[in-house]
């Protein structure tokens, strides 16, 4: 009997394990087409994993379909001729993965750190990739890192109970750093740049004036400690208040933050044009 138990354990792991493998298929992919340098056949390679509405973020650009994604890597090539770029373990959650990666010069220099977060469509393709960079490649000991990004998932999730559930904005007030800036889609009826916990409650208000909605996935959570950065992906359903209708929308939010505060929010929709004229429809 203890052998057919220990064989269904062996069975149920090597599943595990497979799927995590194909899991990682696409990602498996997309570091390769950072190596290949050649326009064409990275292009070729590019278009089995991505789509023409997937997204790529970084602090270099913001694109969406594969050409645009080619033209980003060619871009990359033309300034950094002899890069040699290194990545490191996934992390997995859910449909969405992380690493951190490295890039050296031809003299084996390290040029830049970053990490990657990526999230997936569950079918073998990429539906969005932010990227990170950390240009001054600093090192601190891994248990203060730890440490850091314990505290700031504490933050950060203080601030999603307040903001979602209890509504608590006196509590909220008390995790953001004085002057800290929110970033909003322009497109978007509420769109623009809010600095100071007092316009982000004018945001609040006035986003609430198109739509109500309700938490249909809570967040998963990364991090970036070395730079005090954490990002949060989640899924709101939504009832526009001049429509009626109910759309589900796939939502990242980049938090930075210092000291224990929140200092700055930018959110990233899924199809931000898509919610704008959702929100803006009538019935």
């Amino acid at each position: 009997m203890r052998k057919i138990y220990f064989i269904c354990f062996l069975f149920i792991l090597n599943n595990l394990v497979a799927q995590k493998k194909d899991k990682l298929y696409p990602i498996s992919v997309y570091e390769k087409v950072w190596q290949e340098r050649n326009s064409d056949t990275r292009l070729k390679l590019i278009k089995t994993i991505w789509l023409e509405d997937s997204t790529f973020e970084d602090p270099s650009a913001s694109i969406k379909g594969s050409a645009a994604f080619n033209n980003v890597i060619n871009e990359f090539y033309k300034k950094n001729p002899n890069a040699v770029l290194t990545s490191g373990p996934k992390v997995v959650k859910d449909n969405y993965v992380s690493w951190d990666w490295k890039i050296f010069d031809a003299n084996n220099k390290l040029i830049m750190t970053g990490r990657d977060f990526a999230r997936l469509n569950g079918k073998g393709q990429v539906a969005k990739i932010i990227g990170f960079w950390n240009s001054e490649v600093v090192q601190p000991e891994v248990d203060t890192l730890k440490n850091l990004e314990t505290d700031n998932f504490k933050v950060v999730a203080q601030y999603f109970e307040c903001l979602f559930k209890t509504r608590d904005f006196t509590k909220m007030a008390t995790l953001i750093a004085e002057g800290a800036i929110y970033n909003q889609a322009e497109g978007l009826p509420y769109g623009g740049t809010y600095v100071g916990f007092n316009e982000w409650t004018k945001m609040y208000a006035k986003s609430a004036e198109f739509f109500e909605l309700q938490i249909e996935k809570e967040p998963v959570y990364f991090s970036d400690a070395t730079k005090n950065e954490v990002i949060i992906y989640f899924t709101i359903n939504c009832k526009a208040k001049k429509s009626g209708k109910n759309l589900l929308m796939p939502i990242s939010e980049h938090f930075d933050l210092k000291n224990g505060k929140i200092t700055a929010i930018r959110a990233f929709y899924f199809d931000t044009k898509q919610f704008a004229e959702f929100l803006k429809s009538r019935k």
